[in-house]
């Protein structure tokens, strides 16, 4: 396929686009060639912000990349709002450290070392280990100091959570006052989307691999869990966009000495507004959210008293001699991942040939854990698709520690009740999503319309069926535990997932767990073989519960399906034996 073919018998869906989404797609490849062309530069033994700082963009545009390869891919579209919500905190990450970068490139120094001891706490709180922890905290050498343990490190601030540096956007002003810049300006104008926090929480149920986030797979001639809906993928796509030109702004104002020379700079980036521009129009047209008409209410006030700061642990500071050479292998482990993969093809359950209401929640949860099983083994040997695993394997972990709560009640009782805590938490999310759109110039039945079904589908259970005082679901990491309880170290899981969410977060750590260097070269897009370990075993692990789970729900407890499940946990328990070997967990 030609990287300018954008017509629809290059999209394996084999859907037929409407001209409006066909328009929207031929923008999105117009960025992607653009963000092509422009070289990067590592300074490798330069200050360690600075090296930090110009990883950033690189693995925003691959990130971008691998979101607009996945456009009619036929699989894992719910993994492409993943990728777009997380060049959307890239880009407010950005769009804050190029308000001020002399006083705030630092805080990328800090938000390592807080990301580091993160890891440690959980560690420690689950009581699991990790005998290579400094191959997670420091996976490439070679390049600038790395271990954490100077006084710069210890002296840099973090960057704020995503959650407070939107809620800053959205109040209008900066968290200080800085001179105005009028591409970073330019940049910021692209967000001024009606119901933009709604919008966020849409991505982050695809995110979170949850079930309102596959519903965005529901389409009337799609795959269900596979392809993606029009609306959807337009707001996936501009948000995409515009993350990766905030963060190519930002990052060109925190580090203009790595900008290449032979490159102008102000006409690449006002020729990279130009078309992002584009996307948002064409984007707009089909999901409908338009810019506010009148002034955004004020934001909601946060509390004043600052995140509180951890004590730091010992183990999140590095020295010399505790660096390990990038000598680790996943082979054996991609082995048993694909004798896998292969078995999970081998049998399918048809709930069509059932006699009885079909349930559009286990076919969905069966859908999207075939599809987002695909969207790992089809990537993870890809040079630059290789990030694409570790977001699909971290959302296959997350709901499958939800469902595996959901039927470790003990009575039966207790597991109608669990069950009915997981739909009303669904619809209450929803609902929120709603209000939060209707409150911010969206009008309500538009903001249905974003969040609803295809007409052929019948909701038996409405939508506002939501218990007064009901009692949430439990956190992620208790459900986390609950799943690892066979395992020698239980909390292993929390660790993963705390470990797979570097580079679904985009962190510095994660970016580094997304590139080698051999040679004295950087090779970028190149996974690291614990972080491939890791995500190829979460990713074995969760597929088979959510695929036995459902399939047996879906074959009304056949033996067939049952057999299929126990055949698919032996295979994720073998390929867990060989993957702890590589990224030292249980």
């Amino acid at each position: 396929m030609r990287k300018d073919d954008t017509s629809d018998a290059s999209r394996p869906d084999g859907r037929v686009s409407s001209p409006e989404t066909l328009h929207l797609r031929a923008a999105t490849r117009a960025l992607r060639l653009h963000l092509d062309k422009l070289p990067v530069d590592f300074h490798f033994w330069g200050p360690g912000d600075q090296f930090l700082a110009e990883c950033a963009f690189p693995f925003a545009r691959q990130r971008y990349d691998c979101a607009e390869s996945m456009i009619g891919a036929g699989f894992g579209g719910t993994v492409l709002g993943s990728l777009a919500r997380s060049l959307f905190d890239d880009g407010l990450r950005w769009l804050w450290i190029g308000d001020d970068p002399a006083n705030r490139r630092s805080a990328l120094l800090g938000s390592m070392l807080e990301e580091r001891n993160r890891v440690c706490m959980t560690l420690e709180w689950n009581h699991a280990s990790c005998p290579i922890l400094p191959r997670w905290f420091a996976p490439i050498l070679g390049v600038t100091d790395l271990t954490g343990s100077s006084e710069m490190w210890l002296r840099a601030p973090a960057v704020p959570d995503p959650a407070t540096l939107l809620n800053a956007f959205l109040s209008g002003v900066h968290l200080i006052h800085v001179a105005p810049d009028e591409l970073l300006d330019a940049a910021r104008g692209l967000l001024d989307l009606a119901g933009l926090r709604g919008a966020v929480m849409v991505l982050a149920h695809a995110g979170h691999g949850n079930l309102l986030g596959t519903q965005s797979s529901f389409t009337e001639r799609g795959g269900i869990g596979h392809d993606l809906r029009p609306d959807h993928e337009a707001l996936y796509l501009q948000v995409a966009a515009v993350g990766v030109t905030l963060t190519l702004i930002g990052v060109s104002r925190a580090i203009p000495e790595s900008w290449p020379d032979e490159v102008p700079q102000r006409s690449f980036l006002v020729e990279t507004l130009r078309l992002t521009t584009e996307i948002v129009n064409a984007a707009t047209v089909i999901h409908g959210l338009r810019a506010p008409k009148k002034p955004r209410a004020a934001a909601r006030r946060q509390s004043s008293s600052p995140r509180p700061t951890p004590l730091l642990r010992p183990t999140a500071l590095l020295s010399p001699d505790d660096l390990l050479p990038d000598v680790n292998s996943a082979d054996k482990v991609i082995e048993a991942a694909e004798e896998y993969y292969d078995a999970a093809r081998s049998w399918a359950a048809d709930p069509w040939q059932e006699d009885r209401p079909v349930n559009v929640a286990s076919i969905l949860t069966y859908g999207g854990a075939h599809s987002s099983l695909q969207a790992v083994m089809s990537t993870y040997n890809q040079p630059g698709s290789a990030v694409i695993a570790v977001f699909a394997a971290r959302m296959l972990l997350e709901e499958a520690a939800r469902f595996k709560w959901m039927i470790e009640g003990r009575t039966e009782d207790e597991i109608r009740h669990r069950f009915s805590q997981f739909f009303e938490e669904q619809r209450a999310r929803r609902k929120k999503v709603l209000d939060e759109l209707s409150g911010d110039g969206v009008a309500r039945a538009k903001a249905e319309r974003l969040l609803a079904l295809p007409s052929n589908v019948t909701v038996l259970t409405p939508y506002d069926s939501i218990s007064r005082g009901r009692k949430p679901m439990p956190p992620i990491e208790k459900m986390l535990e609950i799943m690892g309880e066979p395992y020698p170290e239980p909390g292993w899981l929390n660790v993963a997932y705390s470990l797979l969410s570097q580079v679904t977060h985009s962190t510095p750590i994660g970016h580094l767990h997304m590139a080698r260097f051999r040679g004295g070269t950087l090779h970028a897009n190149e996974i690291s073989p614990e972080m491939l370990g890791l995500a190829l075993d979460a990713a074995c692990l969760g597929s088979a519960h959510l695929i036995g789970i459902s399939a047996t729900f879906l074959s009304a407890g056949s033996q067939e399906a049952r057999d299929h499940s126990l055949s698919l946990h032996r295979l994720a328990y073998d390929v867990h034996i060989r993957a702890r070997l590589v990224h030292g967990l249980d």
